[in-house]
């Protein structure tokens, strides 16, 4: 299949933005970052859209895919999904498990958490969760209610997540299905049309000013629509959720459109860079939280850098490129089909 160069683009920096959230993330939770506000508001501001951009550019080719047949299709998810979400996050937690106090959140149980791992997710890896069960709802519904109606189910089911109790995965699949089903309503080709083909001035000044515009309208309104969450003293989780709120709905579409238009602007779709983080999306997923925490632990136990701001670039650069390395080891050794890296 040829691949869309704004697509692998789209990817890679979305996975960029993957990456400097959970070292963000991590950095919030720890003491040296702990009253660090600019990196609460960068983290709420990339948690608002991140996500959403990476469930769209699932659905962008489910229609496509389902085209070739249920079976063709559901055979598909185990080594794409299943295998690398089971795997990952035995292999993560693990290490979270023995590092012990090192890290931010302690693991106080083993072996409950391991089991759980059918319903109940660890660490990143809720998003391949989620993933698996909006591949299955559009492989039962898509035929059923059409792309369109798919895309009303999945908004009804954001609203229902609001008021119902809800086990947190399930929570989560409520939560991003819109954005998943608004790849699977527009398509590739559809997308093209509403964003990747429009001017340039269009894609590199307006959407993203409209993008951040929105966004910080969004971050000043936390104080009345989040009043449950003091953004400046929360956690990482607790700032994620305020972002995936109901009225941060706006912001989310401002930026993935604008993030849209941006990867399809000549110069980016061509950045051999941003194409080969955008093929190398799964290993660095997988992998770049237990780089950017091993960095993070390391660098100031020993106290060799103490500066927030330098500590995030390290973390960020080691998060991205040390999966890389370990990709180019284990692709030598042909072992990246069992490390669920294809």
């Amino acid at each position: 299949m040829n691949r869309i160069k704004w697509l692998d683009s789209a990817r890679g920096l979305g996975i960029i933005l993957v990456v400097i959230g959970h070292a963000l993330g991590g950095l919030i939770d720890s003491t040296l970052g702990a009253n660090q506000d600019i990196f609460r508001q960068l983290f709420f501001a990339i948690y608002t859209f991140h996500m959403p951009l990476f469930f769209l550019l699932s659905g962008l080719m489910v229609t496509q895919r389902l085209e070739k047949g249920q079976g063709v299709f559901l055979r598909g998810l185990l080594p794409s999904i299943v295998w690398p979400y089971f795997l990952w996050s035995f292999i993560q937690f693990t290490i979270i498990y023995a590092l012990g106090t090192l890290v931010n959140r302690p693991a106080e149980s083993y072996w409950p958490v391991i089991l759980s791992l059918p319903w109940n997710t660890v660490s990143q890896f809720w998003f391949l969760y989620a993933l698996f069960w909006m591949h299955i709802l559009s492989l039962v519904l898509i035929s059923r209610l059409g792309r369109e109606g798919f895309v009303l189910f999945a908004l009804a089911l954001k609203a229902l997540a609001l008021i119902l109790i809800l086990p947190v995965p399930l929570k989560l699949v409520c939560s991003h299905l819109f954005f998943y089903a608004v790849g699977v309503w527009l398509t590739t080709a559809g997308l093209e049309a509403l964003v990747i083909k429009r001017g340039s001035w269009l894609k590199s000044v307006v959407a993203p000013l409209v993008a951040v515009a929105t966004i910080a309208a969004t971050l000043s309104a936390v104080p009345r629509y989040g009043a449950d969450i003091a953004l400046f003293t929360a956690g990482s989780p607790e700032i994620a959720n305020l972002a995936w709120r109901f009225p941060a709905m706006a912001a989310a579409i401002f930026a993935v459109v604008a993030v849209m238009g941006f990867a399809s602007l000549p110069r980016v779709a061509d950045s051999r860079i941003l194409l080969w983080l955008g093929r190398m999306t799964m290993p660095i997923f997988v992998l770049h939280v237990m780089f950017l925490a091993g960095t993070r632990i390391v660098l100031i136990r020993l106290d060799l850098i103490t500066h927030p701001a330098l500590l995030l670039a390290v973390c960020v650069f080691a998060g991205l490129f040390g999966p890389l390395i370990i990709e180019r080891i284990t692709r030598a050794l042909g072992l990246n089909k069992y490390l669920g890296f294809q």
